[in-house]
């Protein structure tokens, strides 16, 4: 792929599928100092600052070079080793959790809710706050750049579609260059939101406080969904639509077999899923149990979370290529509907086992 389509990609698709997470992280951090400044400057009577004081940019600097360099540095790896350093699956959804985690936290801290809270902010260890001289400057410095490393345990779906590309290029080199290329495109959407949240906290300090909590809530309970839907856990808002507004009786597209003639178990249900940027297709299919299913995945010039694709009830994590096609053959004991997602759960799908 070439690298300034690569840059291209992060500057469109790829910022705005990270941002959910990834941006509710920086969002975070800016409005937790923020609102340390706010409490400071009501002690002092000091000014409010303006939006290009140097304390509401080096935040988002912060943040963004360790992004940066620490995608960079995995790049370089990846092209280096290959795929013996790709995040499995459950490390992933680990670190999902604890982003999402994070941002309800820090929604909790802004609304005062209990004291426990201000814990989640990040203090940088004595020996650097010596060398930084100021303990002010050193919390500015290392919040930001903590959580901008932090995002290399959760990449979304178009993160992890240049992470192959850096594995496929078998090169330390190119694998380097192509994250930085990619982090590089996503940089000013970033960059966008750390500087609005640092204005709006300047010139709206309480209003923004409970704007910001109410919206990093909105982004944790997202994430959390998210990785609900991965894992197709009970509870979900896509297993609610199923539960509330699917009144369906009948069987809807269902899978047709190799031999109509004759139901045994040596038939197969042939079926694929054409994996696109904006989802997948079908997005619901029926097969009939204790027949042998043969699931074919295909993207072409996929570059979207969806070619992360995960299908837990019958173990199958599997991230493609941009222009790919993979085949899985099972067989479905249980009936039930099953849902098959991304890594992030913010595409979704259902197969009905009838």
């Amino acid at each position: 792929m070439d690298l300034w389509l690569v840059f291209l990609t992060g500057l469109t698709t790829g910022g705005i599928s990270c941002v959910a997470m990834q941006g509710g992280l920086l969002a975070s951090v800016v409005a937790n100092q923020k609102r340390k400044e706010h409490q400071d400057n009501q002690d002092t009577k000091q000014k409010t600052q303006s939006i290009f004081h140097r304390d509401n940019i080096m935040p988002v600097v912060m943040f963004l070079s360790a992004k940066l360099i620490s995608h960079t540095i995995l790049g370089f790896l990846l092209g280096a080793l290959g795929s013996v350093l790709t995040l499995s699956f459950g490390v992933r959804i680990t670190f999902q959790i604890l982003a999402a985690l994070f941002m309800l936290a820090t929604a909790l801290n802004l609304l005062n809710v209990h004291p426990i809270f201000r814990f989640v902010m990040f203090q940088p260890p004595k020996f650097m706050q010596r060398w930084v001289r100021s303990t002010s400057k050193a919390n500015y410095l290392f919040a930001p750049a903590t959580l901008g490393l932090f995002t290399i345990f959760i990449p979304c779906g178009v993160t992890q579609a240049m992470e192959v590309l850096a594995i496929n290029s078998g090169s330390p080199a190119i694998g380097a260059l192509t994250m930085f290329m990619f982090v590089l495109g996503t940089a000013p959407v970033f960059g966008l939101i750390g500087i609005v949240t640092a204005k709006l906290s300047g010139s709206m300090q309480l209003k923004f406080m409970k704007f910001a909590a109410i919206l990093l809530i909105f982004m944790s309970l997202l994430g959390i969904n998210g990785v609900l839907q991965a894992v197709d856990a009970p509870v979900s808002w896509q297993r609610i639509q199923l539960a509330l507004f699917d009144e369906s009786k009948e069987p809807v597209n269902l899978v047709t077999l190799s031999d109509p003639s004759q139901m045994n178990t040596e038939n197969i249900q042939k079926v694929t899923i054409n994996i696109e940027n904006g989802g997948y297709s079908p997005k619901r299919f029926t097969v009939q149990s204790g027949i042998p299913v043969e699931l074919t995945l295909k993207t072409e010039e996929t570059y979207s979370c969806a070619s992360s694709f995960t299908f837990k009830e019958f173990e199958i994590y599997e991230l493609l290529d941009p222009t790919d096609s993979k085949t899985f053959t099972f067989t479905p004991q249980k009936k039930g509907k099953f849902v098959f997602a991304c890594s992030m759960g913010m595409y979704t799908g259902v197969m009905e086992v009838i």
